[in-house]
């Protein structure tokens, strides 16, 4: 979108340098939101425009943008001493005023060129849905396709439609409100600051079912400016939400991400330094996490509680929580934990609270360092795989210790030898 001036005095729009091209769409937009702010409302119309009547075939009537009241538009003046060459695009732009009908106003050093069109009519393709199917369907999970919406927090506006990059919307909530529910709508997030990181200080309130929001990895930031909520909540079903790095506001205890919806699909996220959870489960059933990072929460990385259900989670990273994982509360039944990193962590890697039942922890975990120990359970029915290459020398050792040494040791017991089991493991952790 290009920058423009309005100098109301002398009825002129300009066209900010460096710019050298603008199109008679953008100049149309433009000119409509200039003329419905308030301070404007009192002054007379500066264009009409005709055009974009459908023809049939993805054909389209051409747009004219016809200046009226003596309006003009001009390129901002160059300093020379080359001449600029300056292009108006996309459609016909005519005048009527009092400067023989020009709608250019001449500036220093620029030569402007008004490039009409040859045939009043816009070629537009129709919308490719086969191609939009097929690469949906290359995706591991929520394969569907509804409308498509792009969320700017930077050159976004609220009074744009969101369908195209360019017409991107500047707020979540606007985003949100125009996709449909259980449509499969998705929203795409936009990260492009100057600087090359893109903060968001909005909270998201996910509230319509099967809703996708995607963003651009770490150069998308989602970090509150005050505490008090979680910054992403989600509390609708069939929720994707993949490719953002989350934090929260300092001074307060919120979680990065909560869930309360069911069927959630949460992706290629970096959560950081949350003041509460990581990601906080309840009352949520079938929730997936693949490839996460969960780094330096106050509390735990990820907290599983009351009534959290069939969770399956999956190649993530959780390092410098109080424990990595926790499973506490009634109901909490079927989780699965597969392949994660669990390192570094005040409290357990994963810690099974009383009550919990069904938890596994299998295909090759890797715990290291964390304070309290790799697991704890205090569940029922919990199946921790032995991570790979077996037990450790030290767990070889102590419990050959128990066996023959620590169990007989009171006045009457009777000396016992090594189990042939244990014989074995003892070999293999010499070797």
């Amino acid at each position: 979108m290009a920058t423009l001036t309005f100098f109301k005095t002398e009825r002129v729009i300009q066209v900010d340098s460096p710019q050298t091209v603008v199109t008679i769409q953008d100049l149309l937009n433009q000119i409509r939101l200039y003329e419905e702010q308030p301070i404007n409302l009192d002054y007379g119309t500066i264009a009409n425009a005709y055009g974009k009547q459908p023809l049939g075939g993805g054909s389209y009537v051409g747009i004219t943008l016809e200046l009226i009241n003596d309006w003009r538009i001009a390129f901002e003046a160059r300093p020379g001493p080359g001449t600029i060459l300056c292009t108006v695009s996309g459609g016909n732009i005519v005048a009527i005023n009092q400067y023989s009908n020009n709608p250019v106003k001449p500036t220093a050093f620029t030569q402007v060129v008004i490039a009409q069109s040859s045939s009043p009519t816009i070629i537009q393709a129709d919308p490719d849905y086969a191609t939009l199917y097929l690469l949906e369907s290359l995706r591991g999970r929520n394969k569907s396709v509804g409308g498509i919406w792009y969320w700017n927090p930077t050159s976004g506006s609220d009074a744009n439609d969101g369908l195209t990059p360019a017409k991107a919307v500047a707020t979540f909530a606007k985003a949100q409100a125009l996709a449909s529910a259980g449509t499969g709508d998705i929203i795409f997030a936009l990260a492009t600051a100057g600087g090359g990181i893109t903060t968001v200080t909005e909270t998201l309130n996910i509230t319509k079912n099967n809703l996708k929001i995607r963003g651009a990895g770490y150069s998308f930031q989602l970090v509150p400016a005050a505490p008090g909520s979680p910054t992403v909540n989600i509390g609708a079903d069939n929720v994707e939400f993949s490719g953002f790095y989350v934090a929260t506001a300092s001074g307060g205890t919120d979680n990065a991400i909560t869930v309360t919806g069911d069927s959630a699909f949460i992706e290629g996220c970096w959560i950081k330094s949350a003041s509460g959870n990581g990601i906080d489960l309840a009352a949520s059933t079938r929730t997936q996490i693949d490839t996460c990072a969960i780094e330096d929460c106050t509390g735990n990385g990820l907290n599983l509680g009351a009534n959290t259900s069939i969770t399956k989670i999956t190649q993530c990273i959780m390092t410098g929580n109080a424990d990595g994982a926790n499973l506490a509360g009634a109901g909490v039944t079927d989780n699965i934990f597969e392949n994660n990193l669990i390192y570094n962590n005040s409290g357990y890697g994963i810690d099974v609270g009383t009550g919990v039942s069904r938890t596994g922890v299998r295909l090759n975990h890797t715990f290291s360092g964390n304070t309290a120990g790799s697991t704890r359970d205090l569940g029922t029915g919990t199946f921790i795989e032995t991570p790979a290459g077996g037990a450790s020398a030290t767990e070889i050792a102590d419990a050959v210790w128990d066996e023959v040494i620590a169990g007989h040791t009171a006045i009457g017991t009777t000396g016992r030898n090594l189990k042939d089991a244990k014989i074995k493991a003892t070999i293999a952790s010499l070797q």
